[in-house]
Order: C-alpha cells, then sequence, then structure tokens
C-alpha cells in the first residue's frame, strides 16, 4: 500500500492512496509539533470501504477519485460504481482540509450514509515509532455543536494539545464519527467539507474555508515556484523527478523563525535536522540559495552554548535535532535539543562557506561569522577526543545516539568480521568534512585581511590530509576505511563513505582515480546507485538500514566528488542509475533509500525499504545536486566569473536552466548545455544580468 504525505509548516499528513488514516498503518495520521492528532480518518459508506480508482496531484492538493462497493440498505442494493466519489486534500495554516463530492452515476436514486471515523490519539511520536510510556496525561472535556467538535488532551508537559474538526452542515456526531445521510436523484450530487484544526493552548486559529484556503496555499506555492530556478530536459522522465523535487523540497520548508528550513523528511524526521538540513540546502544552492541562508540562520540561533552530557551539548557544536513533543519536553528522550552528531559542526562551515561563494552575500557572511568562530572552536577544543588530531564521536548521554555520523544505526561501524567497532570513533568522511571546512574558513579569512588564521587553518588542514590519507588508506584494497576504532584499528569494511572523502577534497590525487573506479564497481554499485556497503563483506544485505542498501543523498554527494576532479564518464553512470532509479516511484519521486539488491536479480525493478521516509529533504535535493554536477558549475572565489565544465549522459541531450541566482547582484543567468553531433557539449548562453563572466571548459 502507498502512502500520501501532506504538509504545510508544522502540521503534516500521511494518509493511503484512499486518503484515509488508518490506524494499522505505522505512520499515518494528522501531525503538529511531533504529536500524532489523530490516527483514524476513514470514509466509509454504508460501512463498507471504497473502491479505489486512482490519485493524482493538483497543485496543492491530493485528489483521489474512489467509488463504492455492494451496498446494502434496509430497502435497496446498490452495485459497485454506482457512485463517484472524489476526494481534494491539502493542509495550509494548522488545518488539514478534506472536500468529499458524491456524484450518483447510476440511473436509480441512490439512499444510504456515508461515515466519517475519527479517533483522535495525542501520541508523542516516539510513541507512534514504538516508545512505551507508563504514563500518558488527562483529556479534557469535548465540546460539540451542530457542525464542529473539539477534543482536547493535556499532556503531563502541562501544554493543551487541541482538536477541533468542522464539518458542512447536515452531519451527526456521535462520539467522534460524523455521518450524513445521503439522497441522490441520478446524476446529482453531495459536497461535504471536513477541516480538522491542530492547535495548543488558547491559541486562536480560524481557518477560512477551502476554496479560500487552496487559492492562498497556492498563491503561495506558486511565489516559490517563481523565485526558484527552472531547469528543464529533453528527458520527460527526468523532468517530472525534478518537478516532484521541487514541489517536495517546498513543502518540506518550515519557518521556525528564520525563514524556510528544510525539515529531514516525512514521517519520522519531519523537525530542523541539522545534518540533513544542512546537506539538502547545499544540494539546493542551485535551485534556490533563500534555502540556505535560512537554514544558516536557524542553526546558529541553536548553536551549542555549554557542556551537558544528558543532550550531548558542547559550545559551538551545532544541532543534530530538536523535538517539541511531550517526552521531549519532560526529557523522557533527550531530544528537545539534541547535539550528538559529529558532522553538523564542519557540515555547517561548508554550508556558510558555499552559500557565500554561490551568493556573494556579505552582510550573511558578515553576521555569521561569530557562529562560524564558535564552530571552529569547538572542532579544535571538543571535537579531538585523543588529541590525534582526528575527529572522533562518543556519545555522553545514556539515551543519545551510540553512533554519531550519519550512519547513525547501531550496527553500521562493523567490522570485516561483524564484531562492532566500539568509539571514540573517527569516521572518513567526517575527517573530510572537517579538512573542507577548514580550507573554505581558511580562503574566507584571506578575504577579510585575516592573514594570520589563514595561514593556521591550512596549515591544519593539510596536516589533516597528510594523516587522512595515511592513517585511512588500506594498500591491500586500494581504499579507504571506513572509520578508526578506539584503538586507532583501522575499520577495514568497504564502504560508500570514502566517496564523500572525494567531494570533500582530503584524498590525494594519486589516490582519487581508484576511489573513484571502486565506487563503480560491481560490489559497490547495483546498477541503481552506489550501495552503503559493498555486496562482499560479511555484514552485508541488500534489506539492512546502512549496511547494502542505497541512499540518494549518499550518491549525490558522491556525484558532485567526482565532478570536482573531472570523472565524466563515472558521472555519467551514476546520474543516469539514479534518474533512472526514480521512474520506479510514485511520482518519481526518490526516498531516503532503497534496497541494495543488484538490478539483474530483480528482474530490472528496485524494491523498495519499508519505512523510508518520503518525501525526505536530501532525497528531494539529490536531483538538482546531480544537476549541479552534470553542469560542473563553480562560483569564481573572488565572484567575477562562473566556470561550467559540463557532461550529459546517454538519455539526456540538452538541459536548460533559467532564472539561475548567482553571485552578489541581482541579476539571473539563463543558459542551455546541449550535446553537439561529434558528441561534445556546448554551453549557450541566452541571458546574463549577474554581471558574471562565463567560462567553459
Amino acid at each position: 500500500m502507498s502512502f500520501v504525505s501532506l504538509k504545510h509548516d508544522e502540521v503534516f499528513s500521511v494518509t493511503n492512496e484512499y486518503g484515509d488514516i488508518t490506524p494499522e498503518s505505522m505512520g499515518s495520521g494528522v501531525y503538529f509539533k511531533d504529536t500524532q492528532y489523530l490516527n483514524r480518518y476513514e470514509l466509509r459508506m454504508n460501512g463498507e470501504k471504497s473502491i479505489f480508482l486512482s490519485r493524482t496531484n493538483k497543485d496543492v492538493e491530493n485528489r483521489f477519485t474512489l467509488s463504492n462497493g455492494d451496498i446494502q440498505t434496509a430497502d435497496a442494493h446498490y452495485e459497485k460504481m454506482d457512485l463517484e466519489i472524489n476526494r481534494s486534500q491539502f493542509i495550509f495554516e494548522q488545518t488539514f482540509y478534506d472536500r468529499i463530492e458524491l456524484k450518483n452515476g447510476s440511473l436509480k436514486q441512490v439512499t444510504c450514509n456515508m461515515e466519517l471515523l475519527l479517533q483522535p490519539v495525542f501520541h508523542d511520536l516516539f510513541e507512534v515509532r514504538g516508545a512505551k510510556r507508563e504514563k500518558r496525561g488527562e483529556w479534557g472535556r469535548q465540546s460539540l455543536s451542530s457542525t464542529s467538535f473539539t477534543v482536547k488532551y493535556e499532556g503531563l508537559d502541562h501544554i493543551k494539545r487541541n482538536m477541533h474538526v468542522a464539518f458542512s452542515e447536515g452531519g451527526t456526531v456521535d462520539g467522534t464519527n460524523i455521518s450524513y445521510p445521503v439522497h441522490l436523484e441520478p446524476g446529482a450530487c453531495k459536497t461535504v467539507d471536513v477541516k480538522i484544526t491542530v492547535y495548543q493552548e488558547e491559541e486562536v486559529v480560524q481557518p477560512s474555508s477551502y476554496d479560500v484556503s487552496v487559492k492562498e496555499a497556492k498563491a503561495e506555492r506558486d511565489q516559490w515556484l517563481e523565485t526558484s530556478t527552472r531547469i528543464k530536459t529533453n528527458n520527460p522522465a527526468v523532468n517530472t523527478t525534478l518537478e516532484t523535487a521541487l514541489y517536495d523540497m517546498h513543502m518540506l520548508a518550515t519557518d521556525v523563525g528564520y525563514g524556510p528550513f528544510p525539515v529531514a523528511g516525512i514521517p519520522w524526521f519531519c523537525v530542523p535536522f541539522g545534518r540533513d538540513s544542512m546537506i539538502a540546502a547545499i544540494q539546493t544552492l542551485i535551485l534556490n540559495p533563500e534555502l540556505a541562508k535560512s537554514t544558516l540562520r536557524t542553526l546558529a540561533n541553536v548553536q551549542g552554548e555549554k557542556e551537558d552530557d544528558w543532550n550531548d551539548e558542547a559550545p559551538g557544536k551545532i544541532l543534530h535535532e530538536t523535538r517539541q513533543g511531550e517526552m521531549a519536553n519532560l526529557k523522557e528522550v533527550p531530544f528537545s535539543r539534541y547535539y550528538g552528531s559529529i558532522d553538523g559542526t564542519p557540515l555547517f562551515l561548508i554550508l556558510l562557506s558555499e552559500t557565500y561563494r554561490w551568493t556573494g552575500d556579505r552582510s550573511l557572511l558578515e553576521d555569521l561569522m561569530p557562529a562560524a568562530e564558535r564552530c571552529l572552536d569547538y572542532l579544535d577544543q571538543f571535537a579531538d577526543l585523543d588529541g590525534d588530531g582526528f575527529i572522533e564521536f562518543h556519545k555522553k548521554s545514556e539515551d543519545g545516539l551510540t553512533i554519531q555520523s550519519w550512519k547513525d544505526s547501531n550496527h553500521s561501524m562493523v567490522h570485516k568480521d561483524g564484531s562492532p567497532s566500539d568509539s571514540p570513533m573517527a569516521v572518513s568522511e567526517v575527517q573530510g568534512y572537517v579538512y573542507d571546512a577548514k580550507i573554505r574558513m581558511a580562503e574566507i579569512y584571506g578575504m577579510l585581511g585575516r592573514q594570520e588564521k589563514e595561514n593556521q587553518l591550512k596549515n591544519e588542514a593539510t596536516s589533516l590530509k597528510e594523516k587522512f590519507n595515511s592513517s585511512f588508506w588500506m594498500e591491500n584494497e586500494k581504499y579507504f576505511a571506513l572509520s578508526l576504532d578506539k584503538e586507532k584499528s583501522k575499520v577495514e569494511t568497504i564502504t560508500s563513505d570514502p566517496g564523500h572523502a572525494l567531494w570533500s577534497g582530503v584524498i590525494d590525487k594519486e589516490k582519487r582515480d581508484v576511489t573513484a573506479d571502486r565506487l563503480l564497481s560491481e560490489d559497490l554499485f547495483s546498477g541503481w546507485g552506489i550501495r552503503t556497503m559493498s555486496k562482499d563483506e560479511k555484514v552485508y544485505s541488500p534489506i539492512a538500514y546502512h549496511n547494502g542498501t542505497v541512499w540518494p543523498h549518499d550518491n549525490s554527494l558522491i556525484a558532485l566528488g567526482l565532478a570536482k576532479y573531472g570523472f565524466k564518464a563515472h558521472l555519467n553512470k551514476l546520474v543516469q542509475a539514479l534518474f533512472d532509479s526514480s521512474k520506479q516511484f510514485e511520482e518519481n519521486r526518490l526516498p531516503e533509500l532503497f534496497c541494495g539488491y543488484p538490478e539483474e536479480e530483480t528482474n530490472g525493478s528496485i524494491i523498495p525499504f519499508p519505512v523510508a521516509c518520503s518525501p525526505q529533504a536530501w532525497a528531494a535535493g539529490t536531483p538538482y545536486a546531480c544537476i549541479q554536477a552534470l553542469l560542473g558549475i563553480q562560483v569564481n572565489n573572488d565572484h567575477s566569473s562562473i566556470q561550467l565544465s559540463p557532461t550529459l549522459p546517454e538519455d539526456i541531450d540538452w538541459i536548460e536552466i533559467e532564472n539561475l541566482q548567482i553571485g552578489d547582484r541581482d541579476g539571473t543567468l539563463d543558459f542551455i548545455v546541449q550535446k553537439q553531433g561529434n558528441g561534445e557539449v556546448e554551453v549557450v548562453t541566452k541571458k546574463n544580468t549577474t554581471g558574471l563572466d562565463i567560462s567553459v571548459e
């Protein structure tokens, strides 16, 4: 069964293909601030489930076309398909809207009942994920009118959570269920509107009508489209993938006070999530740099201030995630503000540098330099746990994450024999992030005239690069180790992680070719993408979360690394595979991850990972990172020119870019990259009001 997501700001929903929310479907519901307000919302015709016909997206709405099953009443029997049932759903400003339209397509009168079955629950998201609680809060009194009712719950954190359900006239309420008598002559129609508003305390939320709100939601979405880069190719499937990702990035953007911030993914991580949000912002600089600016400002505002073992906080450390649910508020889990990621802090510096390169926004840079300097202080004072020059993680919070790099499941860091690798642990890609961060910050300090700091960071980065290539390199494998364990022994398991080191630039020149070759070799490359772990490893499983699946975002960073060093054949192969894989998912939506079975073992079909987030920010960002990699686009450090080194895979003959916002002026750039008859790729500039020169390699 497929699942369908909607979101606006901090409210999101997950339904099935009928538009229903069912208790047995894990993760389905209507959510607000890490609370599942509703885990059942089902449409029934005389107690019977409808027949599914189709589902489509129309602007901001999900539309479901259904029909009735056999209906037996006391007076009549109605055949299947007598009724056409159309549902249209969207979310806007804390309200879930559902419009239900019934049409009698038969030649006789239809008389029956339509029921809507609702079950408010007010479950913390961690309960939905399986956490058990001994105590819960208290339910308040339900208020009722002829066209609405309100359900209230006061948590043990003393926050009042409320759900107000408003519905068209003519309905009858029984508990929290609503029923309507249906009397339709042949060809006649009936429309019922339902509005489910979720809020806290005595907040005043007065939702507008369906028609007014859907118009406002569309206007907001259209503004996003107007200010974003328009990217088109000759390949309709690629265009669909890009369009879906464009809409998903808009849907996942949440303003928590500093502009649109991409939350990680629906349903499990629909919160500010440092690592995921920053990588998504890096991926989508080509699409809309405002996401990156807002992400930086948001995370700078919640930067670590003190040492606190409870939530793995340290001064200058960048947030891992934040939660607002009852369990987090009560410290039943340490995630109200949790800092247990080792890579978030260097990624902040990388994002700041890359955003400045793309936009030339000097005021943003100056505003965030204090936060950047605190990041550097954290890396120097707190992140090297044993003074060996590498950055390690080791959790301090009893209930925190054991593994604090991006592959953060408990079994991701294992030796070849399957034994766990113990922390403190230095993971390969993190050393690359730190190297890149220091090189970039040295560049910024040089621009600011602080030569002593520039030289210091360059020297530190050079030293780290030398140590990395010496300590992580496995001569027998001609590849880099996954990590170093607490004994400084190599974890020699072959994984995708060194691909990130290619992106960061920490790999020595003489080792880049063999690294690129290994990433695209049969043991790592499934045909659909690069696996997280080689299929030749003892602990490999194509269905293991981090030990054999394919993660699109992981592949996108590798693609950027391949582009950085001119591995165009490798890049074309990888990007072609990623766009091909998107065609196997509904609306060409790349999920958080999918299973790593070889293409030839599954008759050319991808096996989905059952609980993957979808949409998911860094999966939605992947197609745009791939386009950026294919263009080979870089902004000169002094913001005087743009370099392009384009390549095109087999199924893409041209890429057209319009309204690209790049450089420190208000202008935009339009150009097309296209194959020529001799197989070469040319760039044709259509409009350039950026003031930047364009050079092509």
